[in-house]
């Protein structure tokens, strides 16, 4: 599955979004090491990208791989639906893509990554807003919720996303978080 994005490139603070390429040859190695590693489902394919990096660091980006993650959330969500985190915009444009929601609201605590991906999704069915999804209170009930606030799949997470499912267990009916079961089970090891 691929998402195409129309976003552009640009700086804003310690964010910018960067379009990048993966060789046929990069893409091989990744394959090797993803084999070797024991993570072969994650392995780069070749092609041109988008990546949303932080101070540097890579936050997110929309490899195959990447994608992969919320295909099971791009393609059950439908009506109203909540997304924690903008990024790249990726889930959004996926879910408008789709037609199936009438609502998507976006809760991205930077305004530096609203001014960078926010003008990309001018759709009267998004609404962006700029908080912290923990200190966000929903005026209305949704059909489906996303939590994609982290920037790496580690045990960490689990504790925030437990916290999230928790505070979000009345205003939405479906709830689900980034990689989850990943991160339960880095919790638990």
């Amino acid at each position: 599955m691929k998402i195409d994005l129309n976003l552009r490139e640009g700086k804003k603070g310690d964010w910018e979004v960067k379009k990048f390429s993966i060789s046929e040859k990069e893409a091989r190695w990744d394959q090797v090491r993803c084999a070797v590693n024991g993570c072969g489902s994650r392995a780069v394919v070749a092609g041109e990208y988008w990546k949303l990096m932080e101070g540097g660091c890579i936050y997110m980006s929309n490899t195959p791989a990447e994608v992969m993650d919320h295909y099971g959330f791009i393609h059950s969500a439908s009506g109203s639906v909540l997304i924690a985190g903008l990024g790249l915009g990726m889930v959004v444009q996926a879910l408008l893509d789709r037609g199936k929601c009438e609502r998507i609201v976006v809760v991205e605590k930077s305004q530096d990554v609203i001014d960078l991906v926010g003008p990309c999704y001018d759709d009267p069915r998004v609404e962006i807003v700029c908080s912290d999804i923990f200190d966000y209170k929903p005026k209305e009930h949704f059909d489906y919720a996303w939590f994609d606030i982290w920037p790496d799949i580690c045990g960490d997470n689990y504790a925030e996303m437990k916290r999230l499912h928790r505070k979000f267990a009345r205003s939405v009916t479906n709830k689900d978080s980034w990689c989850r079961r990943e991160c339960y089970r880095l919790a638990k090891a």
